[in-house]
């Protein structure tokens, strides 16, 4: 039954969630990979009683707990750099953000999250497999890791089922689905950040998930005073890294048949999400209430990360920059021995970038390369 991985990122999934799961992918699930489905089935059953207990007794905090200080959300393409950019921020005591805890085992947080930060802690002590980042308590994850114990719309998804990878694609778009299941998506999406704001006690939220870049037009009807920071870096970066990490984290967590031709599948897989991803982003374009939209290129911001982020807070209107700066200075300094993963860009994908992404370099002025077979 192959290997089963206890830290799954599916192992908080609610109950519900995941006999939608079953029933949306029924037929498709790989025999090698019963075992980590079976453990998956045992532990979201086992806990749902824990969930549905929490539902019931938190509604009304977490209903008056709704972010009042909109949230500031970091928009971009995975392998960008949001996440450093996020974690820089965090380290802002004026912000709140998705903990470990209050993401992995999101559905029962409040009433189990002491229990199970062991649990927690070991489930993320090997950092990101794709490429060796560490995980920390003290650190921020994706929102969008709560979000998919909520509901099966999330594009993280389309690595757990790639036989049905389109669809989960697809659902990453929220404006482009039925107004029924945008609906479902806000109510999903207003549940996760009310219950964190509840958790970090209405401070403003700092979040980060690729997919909020797809989302602008839901965010800002749920928090119309929302900021946006968006990050962007160099496309054949970018895409080859993105290509590296879905790879990485479909061997390890897929529970369906993998694609045939798995790399070419992952390339236009992803060069299909920047292509709409960045499209519908900049269709928004001039669309933001003053002060609320600012962006930064990957290459300014770690090479002056300080001044780039000073920037920030004044074009976004956020106070605080000068008593944040020495912990922002501090966290810099504890980053200074991570080292970069080196892949090699293969002639097919710089001629598929070059295709597909032009008008992305034509907006930010990224230079071509041409495509030379060996």
């Amino acid at each position: 039954m192959g290997s089963i991985d206890s830290g799954h990122f599916l192992m908080g999934v609610d109950a519900r969630v995941w006999y939608r799961l079953i029933r949306e992918n029924r037929g498709s699930f790989d025999p090698a990979r019963w075992g980590q489905a079976a453990l998956l089935t045992l532990t979201s059953t086992a806990l749902a009683p824990a969930a549905a207990l929490e539902r019931a007794l938190f509604a009304r905090r977490i209903r008056a707990s709704r972010p009042v200080l909109d949230p500031l959300f970091v928009v971009g393409h995975w392998r960008s750099g949001t996440t450093y950019l996020q974690n820089m921020l965090s380290r802002d005591p004026q912000f709140g953000w998705a903990d470990p805890v209050h993401t992995v085992v999101f559905p029962y947080s409040q009433l189990l999250g002491r229990l199970l930060t062991p649990a927690v802690k070991k489930g993320i002590a090997n950092g990101r497999p794709m490429d060796n980042v560490q995980y920390s308590m003290d650190l921020p994850m994706e929102e969008t890791f709560a979000l998919l114990t909520q509901t099966t719309m999330d594009a993280n998804n389309m690595i757990v089922f790639p036989t049905n990878y389109q669809k989960y694609l697809d659902d990453a778009f929220v404006g482009e689905l039925s107004e029924e299941k945008q609906a479902e998506w806000r109510r999903a999406y207003d549940y996760v950040l009310s219950k964190l704001s509840m958790a970090w006690g209405g401070k403003r939220l700092v979040l980060k998930s690729p997919e909020n870049s797809c989302h602008i037009p839901q965010l800002l009807e749920l928090y119309p005073d929302a900021r946006f920071l968006n990050i962007h870096r160099d496309p054949y970066k970018t895409v080859r890294s993105t290509v590296h990490m879905f790879t990485v984290q479909m061997d390890k967590s897929r529970l369906s048949y993998p694609p045939e031709n798995q790399e070419e599948a992952i390339e236009d897989a992803v060069i299909q999400i920047f292509g709409r991803m960045y499209r519908s982003l900049f269709a928004m374009e001039g669309q933001y209430k003053p002060r609320r939209y600012a962006e930064v290129a990957f290459r300014d911001f770690t090479g002056a990360p300080l001044e780039t982020l000073e920037r920030v807070y004044e074009e976004l209107e956020l106070p605080g920059f000068t008593e944040a700066r020495p912990r922002f200075q501090a966290f810099m300094d504890s980053q200074r021995s991570y080292q970069k993963n080196q892949l090699t860009l293969s002639p097919r994908l710089i001629r598929k970038i070059n295709r597909h992404l032009g008008f992305y370099f034509d907006h930010y002025g990224y230079e071509r390369k041409e495509a030379t077979d060996p």
